[in-house]
């Protein structure tokens, strides 16, 4: 029976190929394909990238651009042929340009600022295949897959290739190439020439190729040259060599037609054939001739029929094929070519102290080396089941019915198991026992040269793994709800409630401590208590099933999620405050993972001597090199795509000015990091109106509403898959015009409008106070006239009727009396007073319009206060006169007559001046001088102790709704300015009250 388990382990090891190794991603390269599911527009022709970083694709529908997420269409220029719309060549000039061929005849156009214009090109073939810049700047085009077309396009203007340049008229071009040197390579059907720089003449090269040839140059500046035979590096014919340095010959496959070859950042040779897929030479001249590496449909490339390659600027290799597009890239993670698992049990990983790892796979154990790959050194084991590390060099292998230690690959010893039953863990404690976890058979001690079954307690469960921790202890995994660590003869038993996890996963023994893992977190013993990491704070820590720490001080860990990289000393940290953010690396699928880590007990992971992390996935073995790690150094170019404003979008904006009123917008932003477009991250922000930056993840597109009016900057960063960060980003400048509403004509006008009812509304209660005014001045008037008319009528009448009689009297009274001349005395003052009365019954009477002119009546006042004959007083008028009504009039001279006494009694001036100023909206007077001025706080108090002329002027301003205003300062005189509205202070022109008078006549008549 043993020998035909030999057998059949040794089976495995004779019908695996290498061939496996060409699965898409499992050769060191990840692979990323779109087709029509996808957005691919239709049957791809050409492949080219700009410096923006946008990738070009050359379609039967058409041109598009790609940003590694979706497929924008490019419209042709203004003036293209109608119905010549397949694009059968894209090519980027040094200077940016994206030169664009076309088939059915429509020639070439130039992508430039945005747009494609005509090239021009007259005779244009019926399909331009390639497009090829020489050292000079000049661009020729390939026309024609049956007759040849060769055009160059120089200072604006085409020139035909014909024989004169030694051209062959009877062969159709394959290709163009222009080395690095200067020199430009032609590949006809069967010959191969070339053009030295500043040369008007093709050389031939004497050497015979075929039909669908391409060339290619590799870092070294050797010449490379495929075609359907094969590929092969080219002596340097222009320089006389007629054999290459390197003569190592790469046959094609029998179905290539032609090819298209480039070379990757690492030296490998890509190449694309119509009828065979996609084929890679690992470091061509340096490998044998069958190390050819073939992609096909059958592994997982969109279509066999590959048409063009291009390497992008972040190193990633694209094939556009006739159905979709294809990425190949470097992979972090390396799938391990090991036979399929043939047991249940699955894979199994354990590394001795040299740093040999031991991976078993079915009945075969394979050992791999430091630096090296897996070498088979058991084959026909019995169904392992558990494979762990001992003292020393030791290794022990479980199978059904036995154990086998190991050292250094070669059995040391044979244990036969008292049963055969599964055994689903492992592990040697410090003083040399060795552990056996057994499920249902419960767990087995080999103590010495026996074996002793462990009773645990009742309800402790069933043991599934067994680790050793720092101190040598077993460790025992109990149904996955708790583990028991024994101590010499004691056990010590740690339930889900204790640790914190439940769940369990993994229980790895590190120098700082116990790591248990399970479906809701991870944590770690510190020999006094459980510290734990939640899912809550850390989801993607959920079910852990391995641990590694490396010399790097790196914790790489894999679960369901993938597999995951943190920094040792942020562990630490993160234990010691569990709600802080742990910054983790995740490598899946885009990273080459191809599958879920295994769900079985025991080891899922171990680091080799050379620092190599190996990891068990259910579909087999995969590893990473924490030394060899690529990664994306490349920031990724930011750019704008377009914003849509209100249902109308605005391609490619650099500045805009919006729809005035515009209430909604988006903006769709890319960053061109093709290599996993889907791990590309953005912040972007408004200024103005978000506060910070927002992070929207990898979401590429910005939503605003209800924007003011204003000129608005907004601002959007990325980082690519690595982590780097383009920092500079792009920036869209946009201005919301305002509607007519918003407008400042309108809040000028809204703000004028209101200024015009403010005074009309002043006006109506000017009016208003006017007519009150009026009103009460005509009463104070008729009053004063009925007092006159009472003053007239009784007391003047009597007073004259009474001297009259007395002078009846004195008459009768002789001369010489004394008597007579006391009486005519009497009667001499009683006609003063009657003068005095009349006078005093005359200005009551008085209607404020006797022609007297206000300067003379203020001058009156003024010699009234007998000022000092040094006072110069100067009396200004200011505008046409007005006649004041009566009562304003009246009240004005008796505020001038406190005004100049009080500059005449305490001012001690040597200048007054008296202004007069008549407004169409007021009446001012305003008397200056330059005496002592008023105190302050005379000037504060608004009066004098005991004196009330300032008050009574104040009070004399309110009645006729003036303005007075008193101004002075220290030694710097006085000004008393009284202003007074038009509408108070001026009478009604008489013009008017005839026409009123007249209308009233009328009415009465």
């Amino acid at each position: 029976m043993r020998l035909l388990r030999l057998i059949a382990g040794l089976l495995p090891l004779c019908i695996a190929q290498p061939a496996a190794a060409n699965a898409l991603g499992s050769d060191g390269f990840t692979h990323s394909g779109w087709t029509s599911k996808d957005g691919i527009p239709g049957m791809l022709q050409a492949l080219a990238q700009t410096p923006d970083g946008y990738l070009w694709l050359g379609t039967y529908e058409g041109l598009y651009r790609f940003d590694g997420v979706s497929f924008e269409h490019v419209p042709p220029a203004p003036g293209h042929p109608a119905g010549a719309i397949p694009v059968s060549a894209v090519f980027v000039a040094r200077n940016g340009d994206l030169w664009v061929g076309y088939a059915g005849g429509a020639g070439a156009e130039i992508y430039r600022h945005g747009a494609l214009v005509r090239a021009g090109m007259p005779n244009a073939p019926g399909e331009i295949t390639e497009f090829r810049e020489d050292a000079d700047g000049a661009i020729w085009a390939v026309g024609g897959r049956t007759r040849r077309m060769l055009k160059r396009y120089s200072h604006g203007q085409w020139q035909a290739i014909d024989a004169r340049w030694g051209v062959p008229d009877d062969e159709p071009v394959s290709s163009l190439f222009a080395a690095r040197d200067g020199t430009l390579w032609l590949a006809a059907k069967t010959r191969l020439l070339y053009l030295r720089r500043g040369a008007t003449r093709f050389e031939d090269s004497g050497r015979r190729i075929r039909d669908g040839a391409s060339m290619a140059q590799d870092a070294a500046g050797d010449l490379w040259i495929s075609d359907p035979s094969g590929t092969w590096m080219l002596p340097d014919y222009p320089r006389g060599q007629r054999t290459a340095h390197n003569t190592v010959f790469y046959p094609a496959a029998p179905t290539v037609r032609r090819t298209m070859i480039l070379f990757d950042r690492a030296g490998n040779l890509w190449g694309s054939t119509y009828t065979g897929g996609v084929f890679r030479i690992p470091q061509p001249g340096r490998s044998a001739p069958d190390a050819v590496v073939r992609y096909a449909s059958s592994d997982g490339l969109t279509s066999n029929q590959a048409v063009a390659m291009l390497r992008d600027r972040e190193g990633n290799i694209w094939a556009a094929t006739e159905v979709g597009l294809d990425q190949f890239r470097r992979a972090n993670v390396v799938q391990v070519p090991l036979p399929p698992k043939t047991t249940a049990t699955g894979y199994l990983i354990a590394a001795d102290q040299r740093g040999n790892v031991y991976i078993a796979s079915g009945a075969t154990l394979y050992r791999v080396p430091p630096g090296g790959d897996p070498v088979p050194i058991l084959a026909g084991l019995d169904e392992p089941r558990a494979l762990c590390r001992g003292r020393g060099d030791a290794l022990w292998l479980v199978e059904l019915g036995s154990v086998l230690r190991l050292e250094q690959g070669r059995i040391t010893a044979r244990l036969p198991l008292p049963d055969a039953g599964p055994t689903t863990g492992c592990g040697e404690d410090g003083a040399g026992r060795l552990w056996l976890a057994r499920l249902d058979l419960g767990v087995l001690r080999r103590d010495g040269d026996r074996w002793q079954r462990i009773a645990l307690p009742a309800a402790a469960g069933r043991a599934q793994d067994v680790t050793i921790d720092a101190a040598g202890n077993p460790v025992l995994v109990l149904d996955r709800r708790a583990l028991m660590r024994i101590e010499g003869s004691e056990g010590r038993l740690w339930s889900n409630a204790a640790i914190g996890v439940a769940g369990l996963t993994l229980v790895r023994g590190m120098p700082e401590g116990l790591y248990v893992a399970g479906g809701t977190g991870l944590a770690r013993w510190n020999g006094k208590g459980f510290a734990r990491l939640s899912i809550a704070d850390h989801p993607w820590l959920r079910g852990i099933r391995g641990m590694v720490h490396t010399p790097r001080g790196e914790t790489w860990m894999i679960n369901n999620k993938g597999i995951l990289r943190v920094t040792t000393a942020d562990l630490d940290r993160a234990f010691a405050d569990p709600h802080r953010p742990l910054a983790h690396d995740l490598f899946g699928e885009q990273d080459g993972l191809t599958s879920r880590t295994q769900g079985s007990d025991g080891a899922q992971m171990a680091m080799g001597g050379d620092g190599r992390l190996w990891f068990l996935t259910r579909q087999g073995v995969v590893r990473i090199d924490p030394a060899a790690l690529v990664r994306n150094p490349t920031p990724p170019p930011v750019r704008i795509r377009a914003l849509t404003a209100d249902g109308v979008r605005h391609a490619d904006p650099v500045t805009l000015t919006l729809a005035a009123g515009t209430r909604s917008l988006a903006i769709d932003y890319t960053a061109l990091s093709l290599s996993v477009p889907s791990r590309v991250r953005f912040r972007y922000q408004l200024e103005g109106v978000d506060p910070d930056w927002t992070d929207p993840g990898t979401r590429r597109q910005a939503f605003y509403t209800n924007l003011a009016p204003g000129t608005y900057r907004f601002r959007v960063i990325a980082a690519n898959d690595a982590g780097v960060w383009n920092r500079t980003g792009a920036t869209l400048e946009f201005t919301v015009p305002p509607t007519f509403l918003q407008s400042r004509l309108f809040v000028l006008l809204c703000l004028a409008a209101a200024g015009l009812v403010l005074w009309l509304l002043y006006g109506l209660r000017l009016r208003a106070v006017a007519r009150r005014m009026r009103a009460r001045m005509a009463a104070r008037i008729a009053e004063r006239e009925r007092i006159a008319r009472e003053l007239h009528d009784t007391l003047l009448q009597g007073v004259q009727a009474l001297v009259l009689r007395f002078q009846l009297v004195a008459d009768d009274i002789a001369p010489d009396q004394p008597a007579r001349r006391a009486l005519e005395e009497a009667l001499d003052r009683a006609d003063q007073v009657l003068v005095e009365g009349r006078d005093r019954v005359r200005n009551l009477r008085a209607s404020g319009d006797d022609g007297q002119d206000l300067a003379e009546m203020l001058l009156d006042v003024v010699r009234r206060q007998a000022f000092a004959p040094t006072t110069a007083i100067q009396v200004v008028t200011t505008g046409a006169a007005r006649p004041l009504n009566a009562l304003v009039r009246d009240e004005v001279t008796r505020i001038a007559n406190e005004a100049l006494f009080n500059i005449w009694r305490h001012a001690r001036a040597g200048r007054v001046e008296i202004e007069i100023v008549y407004r169409a909206a007021s009446f001012g007077v305003r008397f200056r001088d330059d005496g002592v001025g008023i105190p302050a706080d005379i000037l504060k108090a608004g009066r004098r102790e005991g004196h009330f002329g300032l008050t009574g002027m104040r009070e004399r301003a309110d009645k006729i709704e003036a303005e007075l205003t008193i101004r002075s300062g220290p030694a710097a005189g006085s000004e008393v300015a009284l202003l007074v509205p038009a509408a108070i202070a001026y009478a009604r022109s008489t013009r008017r009250r005839r026409a009123r008078r007249t209308a009233m006549g009328d009415e009465l008549a």
